[in-house]
């Protein structure tokens, strides 16, 4: 990525340093001194380091990364731009009439544009994917008298070089002032539920959370973290758990309710921040765990001390309440330790209603709540409650060793599937190029910078997966060698690849899937002209349905998500075969099962992070017909 900075540059590149850092991408500031003359030059300060089609993006947009993938697939032709427009220019409640960019379009292809014309019939999204073309257009607009990026695309509409691609229902805000800033904030709000959220998540708390507390949390700091959100709803919980020692049910049971709702907000705290990390994660489950034990001991005993359900159950009473408080208490304890456990034993992570990890604890504090608020009723109702959740957790933790039962018996993670379309990462999963791909990398990085030879190779492997400029950048953010560093590896590493051979057991797997109609795909973060080239050269295109790899604005992780659209592929009924562990970063937000090579990591390596892996592609001829003999299996029955 490269940011143009002008106004506040210092700060708002202190801030991409921070992003690039944490969200692990590589991010390039190029400051502006005469950012206030117009935004065209701000474009072409850019002129120097982009030499091929880019995506040109306003800073202060707000818009659903849809649109960005939408538009990146779209042909793009020498010279031309490609502008996401709106064309909802009456039904678009987030745009400013006063302000917005107007487009008049005819045949896709942009006939004016600007602030004040008068006929149109769509928006300027302020999203764009250009050919360096664009840089010439600023140049006559400016000398022309306008330096605004609007005028270079007036430019090429005049020679029928500027096309648009219609954005439909996604939003989109151009975030000018601060009413836009409610606006974009509504907007994303909206976005924050999760595909794994609970009944309960889903009709009740993320209304609650995302209308009213994580805003207020926002709201009262800007720099409110996701971890402090998480201590603040174990501490409500500890206040839920006091209240029934203080014999207060109700105002216990309400306590949990308001805990359950905090801790959807901190979740999304780090997704509105963009500040989601494992430890965040780990310091949630741990605070949840703590949080259920203080409040189910709290309603133990209140139950143990009510003279209503000791009267109720007699001489039963204490023995009722004690065993039937432990089962919850270890039920719910089991239920999170039993979905760490099965990825660190087995790799496999529950999936399904009932079994997911993940699912259920919005239900079961939600139930523990309406036991505290229903004593207004009979005090029982507690009890009531604690035997509730008894149930619902033993029936959980005993479907879940049923599971991985079957699962250690024959572990397959194409079981229950019908695949589709097999995803193949190209080095190191169908070419052999790693050791000369980690070797020329580490050398660059001993010779160019201050690391060791082991701590270069360690550091170059755990980012593999990414474009090497990707990784540089993280390993030495913003160093002043990384360029010349990048451009050396590439240079280099072209006819090093093209000199290394497939994996053996490569083309039987290609024709063991091809003749089951099953589509072959390969996607790479080496250029795509090298792996096209290498694909041909060995003769494999035949046995392929597409082969990618990146150029810029096509990573590999958009390269899958191309796949998956254009030749219409449920990603439930898609695999995604590769040897790197960042590799399953890309298939994770889409749905796309993962399957790891042992090449460059051991199997506990993969296993410490959820990941099934084989130890060569042969393993997929046997594990697709296992798949297939259980899913006729089903049918029959």
């Amino acid at each position: 990525f490269y940011v143009v900075t002008g106004y506040e540059a210092e700060r708002i590149e202190a801030f991409l340093s921070d992003l690039s850092r944490r969200r692990r991408v590589r991010i390039t500031p190029i400051r502006n001194p005469h950012w206030n003359l117009g935004n065209g030059g701000s474009l072409l300060k850019g002129r120097e380091r982009l030499r091929e089609p880019f995506v040109l993006l306003m800073g202060d947009h707000v818009f659903d990364e849809i649109i960005l993938r939408q538009l990146v697939r779209e042909p793009l032709q020498e010279g031309e731009v490609i502008l996401a427009a709106d064309f909802r220019v009456d039904g678009n409640r987030l745009v400013d009439l006063n302000d917005v960019t107007k487009v008049l379009v005819d045949d896709h292809h942009v006939i004016g544009i600007g602030k004040d014309i008068g006929a149109h019939n769509a928006y300027d999204t302020g999203i764009f994917l250009c050919s360096p073309a664009i840089f010439t257009a600023v140049e006559e607009s400016i000398e022309a008298g306008d330096a605004s990026v609007t005028g270079a695309i007036r430019r090429l509409a005049s020679r029928g070089k500027a096309k648009i691609v219609d954005v439909q229902e996604r939003y989109w805000v151009d975030v000018d002032t601060p009413r836009d800033v409610k606006k974009a904030e509504t907007v994303l709000y909206k976005g924050l539920a999760k595909p794994n959220d609970g009944f309960i998540s889903r009709s009740i708390n993320r209304r609650i959370s995302t209308g009213i507390f994580t805003p207020l949390l926002l709201k009262l700091s800007r720099r409110v973290t996701a971890n402090q959100v998480s201590i603040l709803s174990f501490a409500v919980s500890l206040v839920a758990s006091l209240c029934f020692f203080l014999a207060l049910p109700l105002i216990g049971g309400l306590f949990i309710q308001l805990a359950s709702i905090l801790d959807g907000s901190d979740g999304e705290v780090a997704r509105l921040r963009k500040i989601q990390s494992p430890f965040g994660n780990f310091f949630d489950a741990v605070l949840d765990r703590y949080s259920d034990g203080f409040i189910l001991f709290g309603m133990f005993y209140y139950s143990f001390t009510a003279t209503e359900i000791a009267g109720l159950f007699g001489r039963y009473s204490t023995s009722l309440v004690v065993g039937v408080s432990m089962l919850a208490l270890l039920g719910t304890l089991m239920v999170s330790y039993t979905s760490a456990k099965s990825v660190t034993d087995f790799g496999y992570r529950y999936e399904g209603r009932w079994s997911a990890a993940g699912r259920g604890r919005d239900l079961r504090l939600f139930i523990l709540a309406i036991g505290g608020v229903a004593t207004l009723v009979h005090p029982v109702s507690v009890f009531v409650a604690i035997l509730t959740v008894a149930l619902l957790t033993s029936v959980i933790v005993l479907r879940r060793i049923w599971i991985s039962w079957n699962y250690s018996r024959r572990p397959n993670p194409l079981m229950g599937i019908t695949l589709k379309a097999v995803i193949f990462d190209f080095d190191g999963t169908i070419t052999d190029t790693m050791p000369f791909l980690s070797g020329l990398a580490v050398n660059l990085m001993t010779e160019n910078y201050t690391i060791s030879n082991d701590e270069a190779c360690r550091r170059y492997l755990e980012t593999t997966g990414t474009d090497f400029g990707s990784q540089i950048e993280e390993i030495f953010p913003q160093h002043p060698r990384n360029r010349d560093v990048v451009a050396t590896m590439e240079a280099s590493k072209t006819q090093g690849i093209l000199g290394h051979p497939l994996f053996d057991e490569v083309v039987p797997t290609l024709m063991f899937l091809k003749d089951r109609n099953i589509k072959r795909f390969i996607c790479s973060s080496t250029q795509e002209a090298i792996v096209r080239q290498h694909v041909r050269k060995t003769g494999i295109d035949d046995l392929l349905d597409g082969c990618f790899g990146y150029r810029p604005g096509f990573t590999k992780g958009q390269q899958i998500e191309f796949i998956l659209h254009h030749y219409r592929l449920d990603p439930n009924e898609v695999i995604f075969v590769g040897d790197s562990l960042m590799d399953c970063e890309f298939v994770r937000d889409k749905n796309v099962r993962f399957i790891a090579i042992r090449r460059l990591f051991e199997e506990q390596d993969f296993r410490e992070r959820g990941l099934f892996s084989v130890q060569d592609l042969t393993a997929l001829t046997r594990l697709w017909p296992q798949s297939q003999a259980a899913i006729r299996f089903v049918d029959k029955l």
